[in-house]
């Protein structure tokens, strides 16, 4: 039976400035005559929306409550529009969260990832943590038999690594993951993968380097041990440094360890969103070094999705061990409580009574 606007859902709602969130009823989405009525089965809760729980000083400047909350998620159509040719009801689908206004000039040269109108569901507009999601049918992406539900509600999360490692060559070249958190681990099974002579990890928290050590991925190192970036070098050709840095923390700490160990005349691809400002000495750790710095922001539009699902389809990557976790929405407490604890890599909640 179709579900009207009139009818209330259960979603996780950021509802005024302050920490926390609430789940309570609000209204179904409408949809316009472009646009598709998903029914969420999964979403994946990214460390964005830790930020927004938390309150931080990112979250303070960005987000506008009240606001449904999370960007994550795989579903199922539940109706379309009018003018929608591409879905019907019933089929299973992930979205790209970031809505784009399709005619500017990002949009109509291959930037539309960057337009400077985008809205980002769950930031920007209303999002994935509740019963129903509303999306334009441009942003729907069919999901392949083969790929699991669970894996599919993280395609977002995923096509952040994917892009961040796919923006410089990586194959037959040193590479360094600065930050073993879900999308950082998942960069390193990329990188893998994609043919690198070898992958250092640098993760302070010991169980995400167990993690990555589990992934085929042995050279893992503690930033907080002495010795540690003498140790990391003598790893890399002649000790030079790494042919490439991916910065996937946010961290200054983190952000300065990539320009330090990234060789001179190599590349640094940087991810990870500070909650606050960060002091660069350009001179000493950019010009002078002549690095190539690559700011990365979500997934090129559709490109990086094309490129996540041939990895999953020709079974190059198993992201299902980095799912430590899965839960109900109802428990969604317990869930940020174990990411705010760095307990957990990835949860997964479930919207399916």
């Amino acid at each position: 039976m179709a579900v009207s606007s009139s009818v209330l859902m259960p979603a996780l709602v950021k509802p005024q400035a302050e920490r926390g969130m609430i789940l309570k009823d609000v209204p179904v989405p409408e949809i316009g005559k472009n646009d598709v009525l998903i029914r969420v089965l999964k979403t994946g809760i990214c460390g964005t929306d830790v930020h927004i729980y938390q309150w931080d000083e990112w979250a303070q400047r960005r987000i506008h409550p009240p606001l449904v909350v999370g960007h994550e998620f795989m579903g199922m159509v539940e109706r379309v529009g009018e003018a929608v040719d591409e879905f019907k009801p019933g089929d299973l689908v992930s979205g790209e969260g970031h809505i784009g206004c399709g005619h500017c000039f990002f949009c109509r040269t291959g930037l539309g990832h960057i337009c400077r109108t985008m809205k980002i569901i769950g930031v920007d507009r209303d999002g994935c943590f509740a019963r129903f999601i509303s999306m334009p049918q441009s942003n729907v992406w069919r999901l392949k038999p083969g790929i699991p539900h669970e894996v599919a509600a993280i395609f977002d999360p995923y096509g952040n690594a994917m892009h961040t490692v796919m923006a410089q060559p990586v194959n037959g070249r040193t590479v360094a993951v600065i930050g073993a958190g879900a999308i950082g681990l998942m960069a390193c099974a990329i990188v893998n993968a994609a043919g690198a002579l070898s992958v250092l990890v640098v993760e302070p928290h010991a169980h995400k380097r167990e993690m990555a050590q589990k992934l085929g991925l042995p050279f893992t190192y503690d930033p907080r041990e002495p010795g540690w970036e003498k140790a990391l070098l003598e790893r890399t050709p002649d000790g030079i440094g790494v042919d490439v840095a991916l910065e996937m923390s946010g961290s200054a700490p983190g952000i300065h360890t990539a320009f330090k160990i990234v060789r001179a005349g190599g590349d640094v691809a940087m991810l990870g969103i500070p909650s606050t400002e960060v002091g660069i000495n350009l001179a000493e750790e950019i010009i002078f070094k002549s690095v190539t710095v690559r700011g990365i922001n979500g997934r090129l539009m559709y490109q990086t999705w094309y490129q996540c699902e041939r990895f999953l389809l020709d079974h190059k990557l198993d992201l299902l061990p980095l799912i430590t976790h899965q839960c109900g929405y109802k428990d969604f407490q317990d869930a940020f409580g174990l990411l705010e604890r760095g307990e957990a890599v990835k949860i997964v909640m479930s919207w399916e009574e």
